[in-house]
């Protein structure tokens, strides 16, 4: 499990967002807006900035595809689950570009 650094901040997402829809503080809930702000934000440079793509194709990770599904899909679950509608869609189109942009990103390698 040497990938597991390379996914660690998504874990601790994925907990802080457990947490914050089971204990519901303000703190860690402002928390989870800032950073699915931010990642959505994020995800949306490298999908449609070819300079980020190429920044990202770069940066290689050994960590499996099927852990970061498991991560993004769970967050999304978790937080429609506990009728978080909004940080829900957003963490699913986290989920959708991420994939769109490991696509691309494949696509480039095979060229």
């Amino acid at each position: 499990m040497s990938w597991f650094k390379d996914v660690l901040v998504d874990t601790l997402a994925t907990l802080t967002i457990i947490a914050t829809v089971l204990i519901g503080h303000p703190i860690l809930t402002w928390l989870v807006w800032g950073y699915t702000g931010l990642l959505l934000l994020v995800k949306f440079f490298v999908l449609f900035g070819g300079d980020f793509l190429n920044l990202m194709d770069k940066a290689d990770t050994k960590a499996p595809e099927w852990y970061n599904h498991m991560l993004y899909g769970t967050n999304t679950a978790v937080l429609c689950w506990f009728s978080w509608w909004y940080l829900g869609i957003a963490w699913g189109a986290i989920w959708v570009i991420s994939f769109i942009t490991q696509q691309k990103i494949n696509a480039s390698r095979a060229d």
